[in-house]
């Protein structure tokens, strides 16, 4: 049997959520262990279907890439769990959700956390880009160490826990990440709309899982997933166009995921005026653009 199907971006993550929440070591974790997330547009439907109610917080997204350029969602500030200081240690950070027992908690430290995570634990966070190889890169806005993420890699080295890392094919970039990385020289940047930002790696690797919508719909129904057309107008700008194709109880199953996912929708974000935010990187000269 064959299909064609239209995602949104929404709709895209709200269908990989539905897929990340169905993984094993997801559902081990999400009552035997630990699922540490990074609010973000990839996360908060995952939440809602782990715990089945959306996040209930006054942020559901950290940094994100906004028309005016990249930036910090109000909600962080207001709530001071963002450090103001340029220089403070990234574990002091408390931006990140915890889910324990399929119930969700805000406002932990980094530092804190990483003092608890064990080997069955996940740990899933949203990325920026993705390449043509499936490798996939983070931007990184707090250039020591790599900022509160950076600390969490280091202690996934040690500790060897789950890495899952949720991505719509919207992420897509003509060149490896690697290479990407390379010209992203943050600290070097001499203009930068909003936030000065890196580029960083992820992982590769068994305990490693990146889940596109290729991967969603081959792991809730068994149908492939192969891409035909990207974009579109009205709402649909990102939006990934897909031919889905297997078995017609394969298909149907695949259909019935995506209609599921049809009609998603994140809340709306706020953004800080550019002239008052106390962002500690941001470089932005905003005095005269118009589009700000």
């Amino acid at each position: 049997m064959l299909a064609q199907i239209v995602l949104t971006t929404a709709e895209s993550k709200k269908l990989i959520a539905k897929a990340v929440a169905n993984m094993d070591i997801v559902r081990h974790a999400a009552t035997e262990g630990m699922i540490v997330l990074h609010p973000s547009s990839s996360t908060y439907f995952i939440v809602e279907e782990l715990t089945g109610t959306k996040p209930r917080t006054n942020y559901w997204v950290c940094g994100v890439v906004a028309p005016r350029g990249t930036c910090i969602e109000m909600g962080i500030i207001v709530g001071d769990y963002l450090p103001r200081s340029a220089t403070t240690d990234p574990g002091e950070f408390r931006t990140w959700w915890v889910i324990r027992n399929r119930q969700l908690s805000i406002g932990e430290k980094v530092s804190e956390i990483m003092k608890q995570v064990k080997p069955m634990d996940v740990f899933i966070k949203g990325v920026n880009a993705l390449d043509p190889e499936g490798n996939v890169g983070i931007l990184i806005g707090d250039p020591i160490g790599g900022g509160p993420l950076g600390r969490i890699l280091s202690a996934w080295r040690r500790m060897s826990f789950h890495l899952v890392f949720p991505v719509g094919l919207e992420k897509l970039i003509p060149i490896p990440i690697s290479q990407a990385s390379k010209e992203a020289k943050q600290t070097k940047y001499e203009y930068a709309m909003g936030l000065d930002s890196g580029l960083l790696p992820c992982p590769r690797g068994e305990r490693v899982n990146i889940i596109t919508e290729i991967e969603a719909i081959q792991m809730l129904s068994g149908a492939v997933a192969v891409p035909m057309a990207a974009g579109g107008l009205g709402g649909a700008e990102g939006a990934i166009t897909m031919v889905m194709k297997g078995s017609e109880e394969q298909v149907k199953r695949a259909i019935d995921y995506v209609e599921q996912s049809k009609g998603a929708k994140l809340p709306q974000l706020r953004l800080c005026d550019c002239r008052e935010c106390p962002g500690a990187h941001c470089k932005f000269p905003v005095s005269d653009k118009h589009w700000v």
